[in-house]
């Protein structure tokens, strides 16, 4: 153990986001509202053992009071506190420490909040305490409690790790530039047990004081935020106070809620791409079908479609505008998403604004104390990045809402010509039977005055042929003969048209040929 291993007075906070109400896009969501309070009861009751937990003598589960921002505990149990406080003593590197901590259950607009603060005090009974090596930070989070898998907050966590530099390390810091960088990797490892370590993102200073964060909020895999932040001077420890507590609170919530919201569009993307995929080979494959040799020929030569084909054509025109609609859909969740990336993402920079301006307005602090550029990046470089991201995904799935109705439009098109097509045929048909009718009953009707029925049931000689015949099955060949002759006819003179007008486009199309 050597002096730059060892920190004073560390403190870890955990700031866990839950839902406290289903969203609107996802009402039928299974989630259980009350596991962030049951995680809490786990980790101090199992993993802390600080004998104190909300297990419903503390928290108000029933009748939560209105208002945007409003504290669950019940304050005439906890001595009109803001929060359950506890304490314990722990034996550590044969070093006697006195750890302390509370635990506060919030609900902010629709989201429930856990704080949790686990710390080495500065003090205890007025005397100061000693420093402590690194590995403290282990005591802080048995088996992990702390860590994402564990808690399952809805909208993700962020933990926050803080302790005071020694006058040894400050002086280690200036002659070696990755001196803290190696220490929060220190802090880190002893905190997190096993390989899931966060990577280390970005270095920065706040509030006067170097300031780490690891885990990068663009990759999906990523979902450990810890910022490890070295107190190294006393206007640190007055700005973090109460009030900024609060505040890190709201800009922790919301962040994590942009966060939630793009790693869903990253699901929500590869979901829409798929379908976007299948829509493009369905459409494909229909007008390929349409697009064969015997079809193509049948269709050359005004025979139209085939019964089994035009049935095929009628269940994707059945089949298309719900798929239409599930695809709307996928693309309003993505909208929602980005919705929830600009709102959330404008509160967040008009919390920091806030911030800056109170820490101005107290006029003891230097324009360092007040820059908030390493908190400012999430919103004014990483959120833009995001909703761009999502813009680009939207611009290139709209065109798949086109190409369905596009192609609902085309298929309806083609039924609609065919059904004509065979109406008319049958309307053609129709005529030419009815003509052939009326011809046959007009020759049968003539037949009496043309062949002599006298006697009635004589034989009469067919030309050509040594036979005869009844007159009355004469009269019956003949007006049979007349009305299949006036049939075709009129059949002949209906696809003639047809011909003709087929002659005409192919002349036209001729014409319209560069020379050869």
């Amino acid at each position: 153990m050597t002096e730059n291993s060892k920190i004073y007075a560390p403190n870890v906070y955990l700031f866990a986001f839950h839902l406290c109400q289903p969203l609107e896009s996802e009402s039928s969501s299974p989630v259980e509202f009350a596991r962030l309070w049951q995680k809490c009861d786990e980790i101090l009751q199992t993993k802390l053992a600080v004998g104190k937990a909300f297990n419903g003598s503390y928290l108000s589960k029933k009748d939560e009071p209105a208002g945007w921002r409003v504290n669950l505990i019940k304050k005439e149990v906890v001595g009109q506190r803001n929060s359950l406080a506890f304490a314990k003593n722990i034996s550590h590197e044969n070093q006697q420490i006195s750890l302390k901590g509370f635990a506060q259950p919030l609900r902010i607009d629709d989201s429930y909040a856990l704080g949790l603060q686990i710390r080495v005090p500065e003090k205890v009974d007025g005397n100061k305490t000693s420093a402590v090596d690194v590995s403290i930070f282990k005591e802080f989070n048995p088996d992990n409690c702390l860590l994402p898998d564990f808690v399952q907050s809805y909208f993700g966590q962020t933990l926050l790790l803080t302790a005071w530099l020694s006058v040894e390390q400050n002086q280690a810091a200036r002659a070696d530039s990755q001196f803290l960088q190696a220490l929060g990797k220190q802090c880190l490892e002893k905190f997190i047990s096993g390989q899931n370590q966060p990577d280390f993102y970005r270095q920065g200073e706040l509030f006067g004081s170097p300031i780490l964060e690891y885990g990068n909020p663009s990759r999906q895999d990523s979902d450990c935020h810890v910022i490890v932040w070295f107190f190294n001077s006393p206007t640190t420890d007055e700005i973090w106070d109460e009030t900024r507590y609060t505040d890190f609170m709201d800009l922790f919530l919301y962040r994590n809620k942009i966060l939630r919201a793009y790693h869903d569009s990253r699901k929500l993307y590869q979901v829409t791409r798929e379908e976007y995929r299948q829509i493009e080979l369905a459409i494909d494959k229909t007008f390929k079908y349409l697009q064969r040799d015997q079809a193509q020929q049948r269709q050359s030569k005004g025979a139209g479609l085939k019964e089994e084909e035009l049935k095929y054509l009628e269940t994707q025109m059945i089949e298309m505008p719900p798929r239409a609609v599930k695809y709307a859909r996928m693309l309003i969740d993505l909208e929602f998403r980005q919705n929830t990336i600009a709102i959330n993402a404008q509160n967040y920079q008009d919390k920091l604004n806030q911030i800056s301006l109170d820490i101005k307005a107290a006029k003891k602090y230097n324009d360092s104390d007040a820059n908030l550029s390493f908190l400012a990046a999430f919103s004014k470089e990483t959120c833009p990045q995001f909703q761009r991201q999502i813009q680009a995904d939207l611009g290139y799935f709209k065109h798949g809402s086109g190409l369905l109705d596009q192609a609902t439009e085309a298929i309806r098109a083609i039924v609609a010509i065919e059904e004509a097509y065979r109406n008319a045929k049958l309307e053609v048909t129709i005529q030419a039977v009815g003509f052939g009718l009326g011809v046959a009953g007009v020759v049968a009707g003539s037949a009496p005055y043309l062949i002599k029925q006298d006697p009635p049931n004589q034989m009469v000689a067919l030309p050509f042929l040594k036979v005869g015949i009844n007159s009355f099955a004469f009269v019956l060949l003949i007006s049979i003969g007349a009305g299949a002759l006036v049939w075709g006819v009129v059949m002949l003179s209906a696809n003639s048209k047809n011909l003709l007008g087929k002659f005409k486009n192919l002349l036209n199309r001729n014409k319209q040929l560069p020379p050869s």
